[in-house]
């Protein structure tokens, strides 16, 4: 379950440095999926939203270090600028925050190690690659597990839920600050006739290496085939994969439309995100400095959630009008074949008090 996930993920586009990622990216002087979105007045508009209150008295001065695998117009970028905010904020300056995107220091998988190490003071990852370290810690991954976002948010903000994906990856030396809701991962194929759960079987399906949405694809009978988030533009293109998967965000930040335009409704999976620090970094701040961090997580995430409430709508109606066709499904089947594996996936890792948990919130 806990199977290495070294290669880079889904929420931003993989773990590839930003000059490697330039060579597998479709062409700039391609259409503009962001020409009605205006990410920059809408990320300026959700960072107006911080609240922080007062700041935090007798803070010491201090210098911390995050790095993401995301572009400034990605939500999870919104977060970090959000919480760099915050904490310059609470503690009156004299906290700062240096922000490092685009993979510049360390892909996903590689910051989480960083960060474990204590070499790395914040990193931004996909959740799934917490299994990494935990397997209990890609819980929320689990196909079909989400119903609708609204539970998605409600968990993120749920003590008990934030605890307890804290206390799975502490003996690693993580210290989680946020996790954050995106949204459902549909299929996006190249054949405009799939458009049911027998379609899917024998296909190729581009997929993370994440084990959750490859038992998915293995349940709907495909074959899913691990290929870096960097590659799967041209693997879709020259017909190395049938399809891929993915949020609304990633389909169009990743220019996907240009090569398949069937966006089959298969909600396999909701993607969620995190921000952790260094155990040993966040053990070793003074009680003030804790604060600060603490309550500047809370106010990033209240920013995420007010923007990307915003976002997903506006991605699908951008991929609507860039000629993607939205395909409905009857997703009874898709859920029922997976069904087996959740179950022992929750029995194995002992998860049946939070998974009910998680299914109060539907």
């Amino acid at each position: 379950m806990a199977a290495a996930l070294a290669v880079g993920l889904t929420a931003c586009g993989g773990d590839k440095p930003a000059e490697e990622k330039k060579a597998n990216t479709p062409s700039e002087t391609k259409t503009d999926a962001n020409a009605e979105w205006d990410a920059k007045t809408e990320i300026e508009h959700a960072l107006a939203t911080l609240e922080t209150g007062d700041p935090v008295p007798n803070v010491e001065e201090k210098t911390l270090t995050l790095s993401t695998h995301c572009t400034e117009l990605d939500s999870n970028y919104v977060y970090a600028t959000a919480f760099k905010n915050a904490v310059e904020k609470l503690s009156d300056g004299k906290m700062k925050i240096t922000v490092y995107g685009n993979g510049q220091l360390f892909g996903q998988a590689d910051a989480l190690q960083a960060t474990q190490q204590g070499t790395l003071d914040i990193a931004n990852s996909d959740t799934a690659l917490l299994a990494n370290y935990n397997p209990k810690a890609s819980m929320l991954d689990l196909p079909y597990l989400i119903k609708n976002r609204d539970q998605a948010t409600k968990l993120v903000k749920d003590e008990e839920i934030n605890k307890e994906i804290s206390a799975w990856i502490e003996d690693s030396g993580m210290h989680l600050l946020s996790f954050m809701p995106l949204n459902f991962r549909n299929a996006l194929m190249k054949d405009a006739n799939i458009n049911s759960f027998e379609g899917f079987k024998g296909i190729t399906m581009r997929t993370p290496e994440e084990p959750h949405t490859i038992a998915a694809f293995r349940a709907f009978e495909a074959n899913p085939t691990v290929i870096p988030s960097g590659e799967a533009y041209t693997a879709v293109q020259t017909g190395v994969a049938d399809g891929l998967e993915g949020h609304a965000e990633y389909m169009v930040l990743q220019k996907f439309y240009e090569v398949a335009k069937n966006y089959v409704q298969t909600k396999h999976v909701f993607t969620f995100t995190d921000y952790v620090m260094s155990k040993k970094i966040y053990d070793g701040l003074s009680d003030a400095q804790k604060q600060v961090i603490d309550r500047a997580a809370s106010a990033a995430l209240d920013v995420f959630l007010n923007y990307t409430d915003k976002l997903f709508p506006a991605m699908e109606d951008k991929l609507k009008t860039l000629g993607v066709t939205f395909t409905e499904v009857d997703l009874k089947p898709f859920i029922e074949s997976v069904q087996s594996y959740n179950d022992d996936y929750i029995q194995k890792n002992d998860l049946k008090g939070i998974y009910e948990k998680v299914n109060s919130y539907e």
